[in-house]
């Protein structure tokens, strides 16, 4: 099993979003081939070159039965997915801030809103089959730092951003070390897959 897992898009330059939090071509692999690949829990189907296809199905069907953990920015920048979270299943927000107000009832039912990321770990957990999948660069980070993380993921994309929000702006260099797993190289993308080590 995978245990706990990120995997994010990131620019060449280190950036998983632009300042104002969009992705700009970050994402563009998505469908930048002719294989369709549906999103597990989600009405999205990505549209991806062969190569990026067995990479995503494999990921896609590693996660079918796990839980989601992702930070309060994340959640609110995707208005909750509409109430359905990747994956399908249990779904976790880490905030110290309550649900958002005005939001419609069955966008929040799918959430659980945790405190810390420590217990939205433990408890995502508990609610799917041991497997978690993490979004957001803070999440991600936290979990590096407190030996969370199992396997990191990133889909590194060939362009510059210059500035905007950083994969790993402070992960705690040193507490850990990065064994390469598997690298694909798709169409305006490759894809790395590392399994973390803590110290």
């Amino acid at each position: 099993m995978p245990g706990v897992v990120a995997s994010f898009c990131m620019s060449l330059d280190g950036f998983a979003a632009r300042p104002d939090d969009s992705v700009g071509p970050l994402f563009d692999w998505y469908r930048a081939g002719d294989v369709e690949v549906p999103m597990i829990g989600y009405p999205m189907t990505f549209r991806v070159a062969p190569a990026s296809a067995e990479y995503l199905s494999d990921f896609l069907d590693s996660m079918r039965h796990s839980a989601f953990v992702c930070g309060r920015r994340v959640f609110e920048y995707t208005h909750g997915w509409g109430g359905r979270p990747p994956g399908g299943g249990a779904a976790f927000v880490v905030t110290h801030r309550p649900p958002p107000t005005g939001w419609p009832a069955d966008h929040l039912a799918a959430f659980t809103f945790c405190a810390d990321v420590e217990s939205a770990i433990d408890r995502a957990k508990a609610a799917g089959d041991g497997t978690v999948g993490v979004s957001g660069p803070s999440i991600a980070q936290q979990c590096l730092r407190l030996g969370l993380l199992d396997e990191l993921r990133i889909d590194l994309v060939p362009v510059l951003l210059g500035e905007g929000v950083r994969y790993f702006g402070d992960p705690g260099t040193g507490k850990f070390d990065l064994e390469r797993t598997e690298v694909v190289a798709g169409a305006g993308v490759t894809h790395l897959r590392y399994r973390v080590h803590h110290r």
